[in-house]
C-alpha cells in the first residue's frame, strides 16, 4: 500500500531486499539503481534491531547484531556511495543514545556512533545536509505493545506517526550546521510545563553553525552579543506567547546584561544555552520573563516578552540635528568598534553630533550568516547598536558596551532587504555611561524595528 501510494504521488519507487551489512550486496543492489535513475543524492539510514537485556544477560552475538546492523549498515551505505553527489544523510538514532535505557546499552551505544560519523560527515561535506535524528518512541514500528505500555507507565509520551513523518520531513528541509537532533513527543511548542511556564528551549552555539560570532571577541575570546540574544527572545516570544504570529508587533522589554558569555569553546565542542520563560512578568498581564542562562545555570540576560506596541510614526525619526562627518578614515579600529569582518554591519556612516548619529546598515543576509530562524535580523540590530558605540565614543570619550535596553519593539520580523537606514537620538550623557533610542528603517520609510532606552556602560580598558 505505501509503494502504491509513493506511486500515485509521482515518484517511481524500488523496494530491494538486501541484509544492510552486506557491503557488496548494497553495492550491488545501488548499481541497478544507478543504471535507471542515475546517481544516488541522498541515503536515509533507518536499519535496525533490538535484543534488549541486561548486560550480565546478553550474548557475545546479540550485541553483535544490534551494533553491526547500525554501524556495520552505515558503513555499507557510506561505501557503495563513495563516488555519488549526496546532498542529504540522514541517519535514525535513538534517544536511547542521548538518556540511556535500561537493556540497551548495545542500541545506546550504536546509535551514539552514528551520531559521531554524523558529525564527521557533516564537517567532511559542507555543502550536504546530515542529520542524526535522535528518535523517542514510535506510535508503532519497533514499539511493541507490551513496549508502548512500558513507556505509558514510565510517563514517556509516544510519537503519532502524521508527527513524526511531519518532523522528518522539516529536517530534511533545514540547512546544514548542526548535525545531531532529538526529537521526542511532547505537547505543543507553546505548552506551559506542568508549573504553568513554557517549556525551555535549548542551543548548541558553535562554530560550525555559528562562525560569525568568531569575529565578535573582545580582548581575543568570543562574546555572545546583545542582538543574538535579542532575536533569540524575540523567537522565544513568537513560540510561546499567545497571539504573538506574523504581523503582531513584538515588545522585549528590560533587557538586562547580568554577565556577559564568553565563548572559548566556539571553535571546540561549544556551549550549550538554555532559554527559560516564567509567568507573572513585572507590570504585564500578558508579558513572560525569559533568561538566558549557561550551562551552570547562572543567568546571563533577562527579558519581559510581550505584544501589542503601535506601530510609530517615521516622521519621528528625522536626521538628527548638526550631524558631521566622522574624524577619523577607519570607522572599525578595533577600539571603540572592535568588530571583525562578519560584524561589518555599518556600510556608511552619514555624520555623528551630540545628537545622534545616522548610518546605512546591512544584515544577515548581506553579511552571510549562515541560518534561517531569524524572527528578527540581529546582524542588522548590532549595526545600530555600533552605531551607538561610535555616538557615545564621541560623546564621553571612551569606548562602551550596551548593557540594558528599555525596548526592543519588533514591527517587521526577518531578515533585512538589502540595505536599510539607521537613526539613533542621544537621551543622556553621564559620568559612566550614556543613553540613546535607535530606530531601523526600510526602504518604503516604514521603521522595522526601535531599540529604546538602550543603555552604554563605560568598558574597562
Amino acid at each position: 500500500a505505501t509503494l502504491a501510494a509513493l506511486e500515485a504521488a509521482g515518484s517511481p519507487v524500488r523496494y530491494v531486499q538486501v541484509d544492510v551489512r552486506d557491503g557488496d550486496a548494497v553495492a550491488a543492489a545501488l548499481r541497478d539503481v544507478r543504471a535507471v535513475w542515475g546517481p544516488v543524492t541522498g541515503i536515509v539510514h533507518g536499519a535496525g534491531v533490538l535484543a534488549d537485556r541486561r548486560i550480565a544477560d546478553k550474548t557475545d552475538a546479540q550485541v553483535e547484531l544490534v551494533m553491526s546492523t547500525k554501524v556495520d549498515g552505515l558503513r555499507a551505505l557510506l561505501a557503495a556511495t563513495a563516488e555519488d553527489p549526496l546532498d542529504v544523510i540522514c541517519l535514525f538514532s535513538s534517544v536511547a543514545a542521548v538518556f540511556g535505557n535500561a537493556g540497551q546499552s548495545d542500541y545506546a551505544m550504536a546509535n551514539e556512533i552514528l551520531g559521531h560519523v554524523a558529525s564527521a560527515e557533516q564537517a567532511r561535506r559542507p555543502g550536504c545536509l546530515v542529520r542524526c535524528i535522535a528518535w523517542g518512541p514510535w506510535r508503532g514500528g519497533m514499539v511493541t505493545p507490551a513496549l508502548a505500555g512500558h513507556f505509558g507507565r514510565s510517563g514517556v509520551p509516544l510519537i503519532p506517526l502524521e508527527q513524526g513523518a511531519a518532523s522528518f520531513t522539516a529536517e530534511l528541509d533545514g540547512a546544514a550546521g548542526e548535525a545531531r537532533v532529538v526529537l521526542v513527543a511532547g505537547e505543543d511548542p507553546a505548552a506551559l510545563s506542568p508549573a504553568g511556564d513554557p517549556r525551555p528551549a535549548q542551543l548548541l552555539v558553535r562554530a560550525d553553525s555559528s562562525p560569525q560570532l568568531a569575529d565578535h571577541a573582545l580582548t581575543g575570546v568570543p562574546v555572545l552579543p546583545v542582538a543574538m540574544v535579542l532575536n533569540w527572545f524575540a523567537g522565544a516570544a513568537t513560540a510561546w506567547l499567545p497571539g504573538a504570529g506574523v504581523g503582531v508587533p513584538l515588545v522585549l522589554r528590560d533587557l538586562r546584561v547580568f554577565q556577559k558569555v564568553t565563548l572559548p569553546e566556539l571553535a571546540g565542542a561549544g556551549h550549550r544555552l538554555t532559554v527559560h520563560g516564567s509567568q507573572g512578568a513585572a507590570g504585564s498581564s500578558t508579558g513572560l520573563e525569559a533568561e538566558l542562562s549557561g550551562e551552570s545555570g547562572v543567568a546571563h540576560f533577562r527579558a519581559v516578552l510581550d505584544t501589542g506596541a503601535k506601530e510609530p510614526d517615521p516622521a519621528a525619526w528625522g536626521s538628527p540635528d548638526g550631524l558631521k562627518p566622522l574624524d577619523r578614515t577607519e570607522l572599525y579600529d578595533r577600539e571603540s568598534l572592535f568588530h571583525g569582518p562578519r560584524f561589518h554591519a555599518v556600510r556608511a556612516l552619514h555624520g555623528v553630533s551630540e545628537h545622534g548619529a545616522e548610518a546605512t546598515v546591512v544584515g544577515v543576509s548581506a553579511l552571510q550568516w549562515p541560518g534561517e530562524c531569524w524572527p528578527l535580523d540581529p546582524a542588522a540590530v548590532d549595526g545600530a547598536l555600533q552605531l551607538a558605540l561610535v555616538w557615545a565614543q564621541m560623546s564621553l570619550g571612551a569606548g562602551t558596551l550596551p548593557m540594558a535596553v528599555a525596548e526592543c519593539r519588533v514591527y517587521r520580523r526577518g531578515p533585512v532587504d538589502g540595505a536599510v537606514r539607521c537613526v539613533l537620538r542621544g537621551r543622556k550623557v553621564h559620568g559612566t555611561g550614556a543613553r540613546c533610542d535607535a530606530a531601523l528603517i526600510d526602504a518604503d520609510g516604514a521603521v522595522r524595528l526601535e531599540l529604546l532606552g538602550v543603555e552604554l556602560v563605560r568598558r574597562p580598558s
